[in-house]
């Protein structure tokens, strides 16, 4: 389905009754084209009127295609949409016809226009005005959260009430959470908006970095972290959105390792591109989950093999910044025995 994913897949199930515009010109069908065309330097489509009753529409493109002769000559049948479609229905529809405008009917009669552009716009909108009230709402949990978190803090050091330190250190493990999924939801609108600042870097060194960052994390869990770097390629990127993307990739193999297994990373060169792959003997990632892995806010994601928590954030969060590189990620797995993440980039 077009369009899908992110917040915008509840939008698409509304109906197009308030996007359908009435505010159209008409055209004889039975007058010169040329009568048209004029008509169509104003809008992008003008309704077909044969007496009193609609029939279609025309375009510009329409006229093009026959540009001389009566203005039924020019006009091409389009699928009619009804009043209480949906957006998913009429944006698929236009697709399938190739069309971004299309007349709408009501009770089988002639209502009005629904045009691409509109509900490109209205989706635009509501996701600018989720977004913001998704900011506002991480910036202003932050305070009680913290507030919590310190309460939780003396509360641990009450020698009163150590037979409750399971349920502390749970209060406490919670608002760690918290505070992750705020900055993760902070970080990813944040990146999104910001510009690319792209400077020449060489990738293995930028995956040293990475490594070494999470050295900790590998030395927490026993994992043997195996380095085979091999690219030399100078390539253009964002270095802190990259590391970041990088270090989510080599996080996520860690998280989804049982003690004592290997990280592999290596980077290799093909013609024009410059590739990174990370590959783990995790417990993989099941087939219900591997379509949904890169999405905002995915529902495939569970604790990993200690605990860690996880977000639903950071793979999309990687998937963006790799492609706002013009690159690209995919993931392989058996659904048991690991997983294989490849990063390419453009040199």
């Amino acid at each position: 389905m077009l369009y899908r994913g992110g917040g915008r897949t509840k939008l698409l199930v509304m109906n197009i009754a308030a996007l359908i515009t009435k505010q159209y010109l008409t055209v004889d069908a039975y007058v010169e084209a040329c009568n048209a065309r004029i008509l169509l330097q104003i809008q992008d489509a003008v309704v077909v009127m044969d007496g009193d009753r609609a029939i279609g529409i025309l375009t510009a493109m329409d006229v093009a295609l026959k540009p001389e002769g009566l203005v039924v000559e020019c006009f091409r049948y389009r699928p009619p949409v009804d009043f209480t479609d949906t957006l998913s229905t009429v944006l698929d529809r236009m697709v399938a016809s190739g069309d971004t405008t299309l007349p709408v009917n009501r009770q089988g009669s002639f209502y009005g226009l629904i045009k691409q552009s509109t509900i490109l716009a209205h989706l635009y909108a509501n996701q600018e005005k989720q977004k913001l009230a998704l900011l506002a709402a991480a910036h202003d949990i932050r305070c009680p959260i913290a507030a919590i978190e310190t309460l939780g803090t003396i509360l641990k050091a009450d020698p009163a009430l150590s037979h409750h330190q399971h349920l502390i250190g749970k209060l406490n493990e919670t608002c760690d959470y918290i505070q992750m999924l705020i900055e993760d939801i902070l970080t990813t609108e944040q990146c999104q908006d910001e510009a690319i600042e792209l400077a020449d870097e060489r990738l293995d060194e930028l995956v040293d970095t990475c490594t070494e960052s999470l050295a900790d994390k590998f030395e927490g869990k026993q994992l043997v972290l195996s380095k085979h770097l091999v690219s030399n390629t100078v390539i253009k990127v964002d270095r802190p959105k990259l590391t970041r993307a990088i270090s989510n990739i080599l996080w996520n193999s860690i998280k989804f390792t049982h003690p004592g297994g290997v990280i592999d990373v290596f980077t290799e060169e093909v013609p024009g591109w410059a590739m990174l792959v990370v590959q783990d003997t995790g417990i993989g990632v099941p087939k219900s989950m591997q379509e949904h892995i890169f999405d905002k806010f995915t529902e495939a994601k569970r604790k990993g093999t200690a605990g860690e928590p996880t977000t639903g954030l950071g793979l999309y969060l990687t998937k963006t910044v790799v492609e706002s590189h013009g690159g690209t990620i995919s993931m392989e797995s058996d659904g048991q025995s690991g997983s294989r993440f490849t990063i390419s980039l453009p040199c």
